[in-house]
């Protein structure tokens, strides 16, 4: 019965979609859906077929774990790869949130728009996402828990066991006698998640036995009242945002509390951002839209910053300091910028330049000339000291106040690749080229992606 319904679900969701990628861990879960998989790959072997397992490194066992899932992959003939990865831990950032954040970034590069990431949550997990929603004070988006299908990248995220107990699938795997992984840490309960687990649920479950399932369909019914909501609210919303994904303050201030808490989580996960706590929602707010007039604010929550802009607020992701960096460029030849901003390039304006018309966004392109045989010249961070006469202007003045008066949000200011002469500046990538400068002899081309 498992795999008939398993079957059924695939087939309703995957829709025009050509490759389904598993995320394999090895425990009992993905264990089972690896062979449920492998038995859908037999019946339909149209389809590209690929198991990923992600090496986080934290257990002794780790590489114990993905020989096994290698072999396992091996034995239902279904590809496999593995992805080690780094995690990344900061302020108010779980081991648990690193590791998931980790996981689904390395999934990220096996899947395109004709692809389904297939995971084996069940119902047990749906209980735990939702006591754990509860226990931080969600609404119903927080509380919808995980849905049977949802986007993911390019692609799709399906949880085709999503419906289906834990126990069902515990009994799957002792009738075909597979063998699985067990991860020491899913006993440690300083974990949230595994304190529920382990010490809650089983409680639960003793005095109502049904609850995985009730608490499913409230899941659902939460799911509908958000996506209900969102239906509301949208064409205000679009109103509110300009192309840039920055939200207009004062359009906001019109709106009710509820009506504008409402539509800035809408705001942040259409840009994909992680949802704030309603305490923090409150204090982005009160400090970031409704701060002094002249101040600049920033508002941070984990890896998410708020800034305010020109009666705007704008969100972006936390990123590294490189004010202090600087690099002795040979023109030559291109350079690779810091903390993935790209690279640069100067090309003689003889030679003929092409780009593809797609790429075009990712790009700035400006024109200057140098003096003979001048090859290097440094690229700096950091405006500070930093004197500026653009063409086209009368005067010049201090690169601070330029960035000002072009309107450069403060958050941005340090990521304009600057090219300098002494306390002189030659060129703003992307910005401006200064007065003596200027001319046609070069392109600086600046490859933001």
């Amino acid at each position: 019965m498992l795999y008939q319904g398993f079957v059924q679900r695939l087939l309703n969701h995957i829709g025009e979609s050509t490759r389904l990628v598993l995320a394999l861990s090895g425990g009992l879960d993905s264990r089972v859906l690896l062979h449920l998989l492998a038995r859908f790959k037999r019946d339909y072997p149209q389809y590209d077929y690929l198991a990923v397992h992600v090496h986080h490194g934290l257990s002794d066992n780790a590489d114990h774990w993905l020989a096994r899932c290698q072999q396992w992959a091996w034995q239902a003939e279904i590809p496999f790869l593995a992805e080690r990865v780094k995690l990344e831990l900061g302020n108010r950032i779980s081991l648990e949130q690193a590791a998931r954040t980790a996981r689904y970034s390395a999934l990220s590069k096996y899947i395109d728009n004709g692809s389904v990431l297939l995971t084996a949550h069940h119902q047990s997990d749906q209980l735990e996402t939702f006591l754990l929603a509860l226990k931080r004070g969600s609404g119903p988006k927080g509380l919808s828990a995980m849905a049977m299908e949802g986007e993911f990248e390019s692609a799709r995220l399906l949880r085709p066991m999503l419906d289906t107990a834990r126990s069902d699938m515990s009994a799957y795997a002792k009738q075909h006698q597979l063998d699985w992984i067990e991860d020491e840490s899913n006993l440690d309960t300083r974990f949230d998640r595994n304190f529920i687990r382990h010490q809650v649920v089983p409680i639960l479950k003793q005095r109502w036995p049904n609850i995985e399932k009730t608490v499913s369909r409230s899941a659902a019914l939460c799911a509908q009242q958000e996506a209900l909501l969102k239906e509301l609210l949208y064409d205000r919303y679009t109103q509110m945002c300009d192309q840039d994904g920055a939200i207009s303050i004062s359009l906001l201030k019109a709106q009710s509390d509820v009506a504008r808490g409402a539509i800035l989580r809408l705001w942040l996960q259409e840009q994909d951002f992680p949802m704030p706590s309603e305490k923090q929602l409150k204090q982005m707010w009160q400090d970031v839209a409704l701060a002094q007039p002249d101040a600049t604010p920033v508002f941070c929550y984990g890896k998410t910053h708020i800034g305010r802009h020109q009666q705007k607020l704008w969100v972006f992701n936390q990123v590294t300091d490189i004010a202090n960096l600087t690099f002795d460029w040979d023109i030559t030849q291109p350079l690779i910028l810091p903390d993935g901003l790209g690279r640069l390039e100067c090309r003689p304006c003889i030679n003929e330049t092409s780009f593809n018309i797609a790429s075009l966004e990712a790009l700035s392109i400006q024109t200057l000339s140098l003096p003979v045989g001048y090859t290097q010249v440094v690229v700096k961070f950091s405006a500070t000291g930093i004197h500026a006469h653009p063409e086209g202007r009368q005067h010049g003045r201090g690169l601070k106040k330029l960035l000002q008066e072009y309107g450069i949000p403060v958050w941005q200011r340090q990521r304009i690749p600057l090219l300098v002469n002494g306390k002189e500046l030659i060129a703003a990538a992307g910005l401006c080229v200064c007065k003596d400068y200027s001319g046609a002899d070069y392109q600086l081309i600046w490859h933001k992606k």
